[in-house]
């Protein structure tokens, strides 16, 4: 048997839906990701009984994760922090309108489009995105690459150190975070785009080695489906 780490996003946010950078900076989760996160919990109901939750240091972290939990039934779980799965800190960029940060580091690195960097940055084999906003930010804050991995590492190192031996888990992230635990695991398992919100990653950590059995799994809607045609 091996560890099951249930690895899902948070719900959406309103810096989700207008557009803004959130990294260590926070917002809160829409109505519509609250529910998607109780949606999230039910769809989960009978299928798995979590052994331990996780969750980043973010509000929107915790928040998401306490709905799933209160509504596949299991509230009384303790919700434990591991701050290392906290999103990509983007420094003197937090906030800011995706769509600029993409516009100014298309032009700073000489692409024709934003389209034209964005494609060459889902599929490079390092974090173009982290390299040049560590570069650009102008509070030298950001992290780059070597830093958000590295801290996403120790941050697996934990859950495998915390989690029951042979558990099922619950844990709570983000999106460039999680990217960059898949990519941790196996550089060609995803390109460097993010999951959607409430979706579900499984990860098994078994003989000190981790390996993904799925990515961006939308159990909500697979459910909401089979409960219309019942």
């Amino acid at each position: 048997m091996a560890l099951e780490v249930y690895l899902v996003r948070h719900g959406k946010t309103v810096f989700n839906k207008v557009g803004r950078l959130q990294g260590w900076s926070d917002s809160p989760l829409l109505p519509e990701g609250q529910e998607a996160a109780r949606a999230l919990g039910r769809a989960l109901k009978g299928k798995v009984e979590f052994d331990a939750a996780f969750c980043s240091i973010s509000p929107r972290a915790a928040d998401t994760a306490k709905l799933i939990l209160e509504a596949k039934g299991q509230s009384d779980l303790a919700l434990q922090v591991i701050e290392e799965v906290r999103e990509y800190c983007f420094g003197g960029f937090e906030g800011d309108l995706v769509q600029n940060v993409h516009g100014m580091i298309a032009r700073q690195c000489g692409y024709e489009s934003v389209k034209a960097w964005l494609e060459a940055y889902r599929t490079a084999d390092y974090h173009m995105l982290a390299e040049s906003v560590s570069v650009l930010d102008p509070l030298g804050l950001a992290e780059n690459e070597a830093r958000f991995m590295g801290r996403l590492k120790k941050g697996l190192e934990k859950i495998a150190g915390y989690a029951p031996e042979n558990g099922k888990v619950l844990l709570v992230s983000h999106g460039m975070a999680i990217t960059g635990i898949l990519k941790l695991i196996d550089k060609k398992s995803t390109l460097y785009k993010s999951v959607e919100n409430a979706t579900v990653s499984l990860l098994q950590f078994n003989n000190d080695k981790w390996e993904i059995e799925y990515i961006g799994k939308n159990f909500a809607a697979h459910h909401e489906n089979n409960t219309l045609m019942e």
